[in-house]
């Protein structure tokens, strides 16, 4: 693939683009070190600004890299909430998936916000997450879900959730009528909603990014102020899935990051580390990174689903997969992917 440009920060220029400064471009690497990314260890905090790093020594605590966590899922116990037919989330994950549950883990871990994403299992109905937005300030930002049903809530009612103080929106595929693409009236306006608001838009293709990848591409063409990030590393499994090569293409559109996100979710069948920390995950990150840059590949677990796999916290730690995946990031990616990319794209969202 072709080397984006690098662009010079101008006031013409994107916000999107002011903020990421560049695509980045490969770099000799130096094998990161355990302080580089150990959530418990003293370490300079760093954070990816316009391509570089700034050593940020925060006076009266040991200072660490700072970690936000771009995709988890939190929930109600179903004896607070009644759920729709069909939608109550299962009982292994009932009781251990709210917001208090989650900031326990926060604790074990090291982790010190997240990107919270609406939930399907509460489908249209934002009122537990935004509940616990306003409960945690400084901890979690919200990302909700875009309604593009028949006789849904459309832009006016995405709108109504941004003014709410919503930041980001995922589009689900699945929830557009049968017949319909993401590229009708209804999506085209929440997408360039979300370009006017400077919300990244997340694509869940959870059943393949081959069935929506011509609809993500006319979209970014055709707005290129919306920022997106696209969910579960395109949802492929591996360097060889068919897919992965769509979903590099894709970073000839500088407005698109990737998360590099429930890495239990795309591993192949029957691959040599299936289980944490994910070996086979550890080539599709550096090619994320070689083919976008550092500065537009960012973590995420996955939670709750994550604890029915290796676990938050602990002996197998979500947020060390990244550092062990055998990707051997550098000390920079390392800080840029763990939260540095986030804390730019969301300024002022966490307070730490």
């Amino acid at each position: 693939l072709p080397r984006m440009p690098v662009v010079a920060g101008c006031a013409s220029l994107p916000r999107w683009a002011q903020r990421l400064g560049r695509v980045a471009a490969p770099r000799s690497r130096a094998p990161p070190s355990r302080a580089a990314f150990n959530p418990q260890s003293p370490h300079s905090r760093r954070e990816v600004i316009f391509g570089t790093t700034m050593a940020m020594a925060s006076s009266g605590e040991a200072a660490r890299p700072s970690v936000i966590d771009a995709h988890l899922h939190v929930w109600p116990s179903p004896s607070a909430y009644t759920y729709a037919e069909g939608k109550a989330p299962p009982d292994s994950l009932a009781e251990v998936s709210s917001a208090e549950s989650l900031l326990e883990q926060f604790a074990k871990a090291g982790v010190d916000g997240a990107l919270v994403v609406q939930p399907i299992n509460l489908k249209f109905d934002h009122s537990y997450v935004s509940s616990v937005i306003e409960k945690y300030p400084g901890k979690f930002v919200g990302c909700c879900l875009a309604d593009p049903t028949e006789h849904g809530g459309g832009v006016d009612e995405l709108r109504r959730l941004l003014d709410g103080g919503y930041r980001a929106v995922r589009f689900n595929p699945g929830l557009w009528p049968s017949g319909t693409k993401m590229t009708d009236r209804v999506g085209r306006e929440m997408f360039a909603l979300c370009g006017e608001r400077n919300a990244p838009v997340g694509f869940m293709c959870f059943h393949g990014l081959d069935l929506s990848i011509e609809e993500i591409e006319t979209l970014c063409a055709d707005y290129p102020e919306t920022p997106v990030l696209m969910d579960h590393f395109g949802f492929c499994k591996g360097v060889r899935d068919p897919n992965w090569q769509k979903l590099l293409g894709l970073a000839r559109f500088p407005q698109v990051s990737v998360k590099a996100s429930a890495q239990f979710r795309v591993t192949p069948e029957g691959a040599n580390g299936a289980s944490w920390p994910y070996l086979s995950t550890g080539e599709q990150l550096r090619e994320l990174i070689d083919t976008f840059g550092a500065e537009r590949v960012v973590w995420g677990s996955d939670f709750p689903f994550v604890l029915e796999q290796c676990g938050y916290s602990g002996e197998t730690p979500a947020a060390g997969i990244i550092r062990e995946c055998g990707a051997r990031l550098s000390d920079e990616e390392m800080a840029a992917v763990m939260g540095g990319n986030l804390r730019r794209m969301f300024p002022g969202a966490w307070s730490r």
